[in-house]
This record gives structure tokens, C-alpha cells and sequence, in this order.
């Protein structure tokens, strides 16, 4: 196990690395739980080789083992990952209704970028459940002095914020701890899991309302009918480069400029770290790939991480590729290997409620230096 350096800057117990290689990464995936996938060390390699930007990881320890762990990233406004920066994010947020949003954004002045940016982003690099990891043993004071470590290194950086981008309401002690600190909140979204029922799909038709099971069946009819053809591949199989295309055809309908090969640079890390926890379900047609979702394993929760759809194809054939993929066949393949839970993120929670899915409040908590 890697020796941890103190840095004496910071809180005293607390450990810090730039590397998620130096870590003790055994003990600090202990800390991360079934909805932690992104905190563990295989996803943070994929960050730091695909980022672009310096990250630090903190942790506490007891009798030589973390019990707490952060993983910080500094956000500037040349990032491609616009949804990681609390200035865009605010925006969203405000422009979206959500609640606090516009307040805060008011508060700000004109322009959150020069009141926010740039920034530590804390709690893990990715959209959707930033947390800070914690076992049993873990104390509010492993919680205190990783949220002081964050302030300290953003502070010596000269950085403008420390925030905690989509923290979920289910972390209330954290949030509690962030607001004694003076850490202002607003609502970022919700994230939405669907539970696996036992008996499978089935049991999934038995839990929807009679009108949507029909339209689910008709759906599904549909798209058997047609010459699609609808496959799980590993992703060593799969045409990444048509996939990464698809991809960000679809980030750009979201405003988020990320160029093919930006995308296909992360699918190649994720298939090197992850193995055959990584996994695609393709929608093909016509001879080629007009449909992919991204799909990782974490124990008995899987996530559908990535997706992306041939639009101009799905206009012309009408058929519904994005249930398809990411609901109806992903949850036979989860309920057939035994899977709990599916994650789908935040965004279009309306969608996805319609198929079945809860979602859980996140808010972002930011503090400017």
C-alpha cells in the first residue's frame, strides 16, 4: 500500500495525494457504497486521463485504514465538462425555475463566472451524487476537517469557490456540516434510479399503470418488427468511434460542445479500467450502429453512464431506440444477472419517471473564498 504523505498546510489527520495511483486504494474503495461507482479508483483513473485538470484526493484515517474520504477537482472556464462548473451549472439551475437558483444567481451579479470561477469541485468529478465517502466509524469531525482540507487547498490555489455540485439530499449531515461553514445551497436537479424487480420484466409491466404497459407493448412491437436489431456487445466488439459520434450529437442538442474524438478518448479509458464490467447495448439499422448506451457494473447497481442516437434515423424509422436500449433491454440483462438497481442521473426526470424510476433531490452547496 502506498505510504499517504501530511500535507502541514492542512487539517491536522488529514491525507492528501494528486494521484488516485497513490492512494490507498484498497481501503478507500471500502468507503465507496453500491451508488459510489464514480468515487471508486478504477472511474477516478478514467478522470485524471481524461479531465485535463489537477486533482487531489483527501482522506482520514483510523488505526491505519481511511474512514473518510474527498476527491477534489479545480474547475476553470476552459473546461469541456460544462455541467462540472458552478458557474454553468447556477445558470442551468436558475434559468430551469429550480428552487434557490435564481436568488443566488441575483446575489452574484452578472456574471457567476467571475463571482464563482474558478473553482474546487468537490465530492467527485461527475454529474449526478457527488459525495464524500465515509464508513461506519467515520465522526463529524473526519467530515469538518476533509471540507476545511477543501477550503485550504482552494484558498492557496487562489481558486474563487469550493463547491459540492450535486450533493444528494439523502447526505443531510454533510449539508448540515457545509451550512454551519456558510456554504449557500439551490437545487441542481434529481437523480433517478429504477428498481429491478425479481421477476424481471414482467414484474417491471406489473408495477407501470395499465395505459403505459400498452404503450410500452406497442413500443417493443415495433421495434421487433423492424429491421433493427438491438445487441449486447462488449465494448472490445463495439464500432466506438460511431458511438462516440452519436454522443456528442447528443451532448450538443444540451449545449455541451465535446468533440467525437474528446468522447471516444473517455470510452477507450473506461473499457481499459473497467474491464468486463463495461458493457454496450446497440441499437444497429440499416448495417450500422443508430444507437449505444454505456453501461457499467458496480457490484448490484448498474449505470447507464453514456448514450447516443442516430436522430436523423430514429425521425425516418419512428422508432423509440432510447427505451429500447436504455430501459427495456438493459433491465431483462440486469433483472437476468441479478441486478437491484439501475442509476440514469439527472436530467429529463418527467421521462423517466414515466418508465418507473424515483428520484432523490440534489442541490449544489458553494462557498466563495
Amino acid at each position: 500500500m502506498p505510504t499517504p504523505t501530511t500535507t502541514p498546510r492542512l487539517p491536522g489527520g488529514v491525507h492528501a495525494v494528486e494521484r488516485a495511483a497513490d492512494l490507498p486504494r484498497e481501503g478507500w474503495d471500502a468507503l465507496a457504497g453500491p451508488s459510489d461507482i464514480f468515487l471508486t479508483c478504477r472511474w477516478l483513473d478514467v478522470v485524471e486521463a481524461t479531465a485535463g485538470v489537477p486533482m487531489t484526493y483527501l482522506w482520514t484515517e483510523r488505526d491505519g485504514r481511511p474512514v473518510a474520504g474527498l476527491a477534489t477537482a479545480t474547475a476553470t472556464t476552459s473546461v469541456p465538462w460544462a455541467l462540472g462548473r458552478p458557474d454553468v451549472v447556477l445558470r442551468n439551475s436558475a434559468e430551469a425555475g429550480l428552487p434557490g437558483a435564481g436568488a443566488l444567481l441575483t446575489g452574484l451579479g452578472a456574471d457567476p463566472s467571475r463571482a464563482l470561477m474558478p473553482a474546487l469541485v468537490a465530492g467527485g468529478r461527475h454529474v449526478g451524487s457527488t459525495r464524500l465517502l465515509r464508513s461506519p466509524d467515520a465522526t463529524a469531525q473526519d467530515v469538518g476537517a476533509l471540507v476545511a482540507a477543501a477550503e485550504t487547498l482552494a484558498r492557496e490555489a487562489g481558486l474563487a469557490s469550493v463547491c459540492f455540485l450535486y450533493l444528494d439530499e439523502q447526505d443531510a449531515d454533510v449539508a448540515a456540516t457545509l451550512d454551519t461553514r456558510g456554504y449557500l445551497s439551490y437545487t441542481t436537479g434529481r437523480y433517478s434510479t429504477l428498481r429491478v424487480p425479481e421477476d424481471g420484466f414482467d414484474g417491471y409491466l406489473a408495477s407501470l399503470p395499465r395505459k403505459r404497459r400498452v404503450s410500452i407493448a406497442a413500443e417493443r412491437r415495433r421495434v421487433r418488427e423492424s429491421q433493427a436489431r438491438i445487441a449486447v456487445e462488449p465494448l472490445a466488439t463495439v464500432d466506438l468511434p460511431r458511438c462516440a459520434e452519436l454522443e456528442s450529437a447528443l451532448l450538443a442538442k444540451y449545449g455541451i460542445d465535446i468533440r467525437p474524438d474528446q468522447v471516444l478518448a473517455q470510452i477507450r479509458q473506461v473499457r481499459d479500467c473497467f474491464g468486463d464490467d463495461a458493457f454496450a447495448i446497440t441499437a444497429h439499422g440499416d448495417g450500422e450502429v443508430r444507437g449505444y448506451g454505456l453501461i457499467l457494473r458496480h457490484g448490484d447497481h448498474w449505470y447507464a453512464r453514456q448514450t447516443g442516437y442516430d436522430y436523423a434515423y430514429q425521425e425516418r424509422s419512428g422508432l423509440p431506440l432510447y427505451f429500447e436500449v436504455l430501459y427495456y433491454r438493459l433491465l431483462e440483462e440486469a433483472a437476468a444477472a441479478g441486478a437491484t438497481t439501475l442509476h440514469y442521473g439527472l436530467g429529463s426526470e418527467q421521462a423517466k419517471r414515466s418508465r418507473g424510476c424515483t428520484a432523490t433531490e440534489q442541490r449544489c452547496h458553494v462557498l466563495r473564498l
